[in-house]
């Protein structure tokens, strides 16, 4: 035996930031025109990979939040006579 401590190989992510956030935008984005609400699982998904809640809170109200209120003033002028 040789005196010398074996080195364990550090795992591998197998997906980048990156890679996981577009994957998570593929998945999420062409169901927002089907319902909004898969905006705030984007939104969840996304602060979940970034492990950043402030800049994931900005980056919700920059990019999600314009959309949502969009679809609510849009069924509040179809409720209105």
């Amino acid at each position: 035996m040789s005196g010398k401590p074996k080195v364990q190989k550090k795992a591998r992510k197998i997906y980048t930031r990156g890679e996981l956030n577009k994957l998570i935008d593929s998945l999420c984005h062409p169901l927002f025109e089907t319902n909004k609400g898969f905006m705030l699982v984007d939104g969840l998904l996304h602060a979940i990979v970034e492990k950043d809640p402030p800049r994931t809170v900005k980056k919700f109200i920059k990019y999600n939040l314009p959309g949502i209120m969009q679809q609510i003033g849009e069924k509040t002028s179809e409720e209105q006579p």
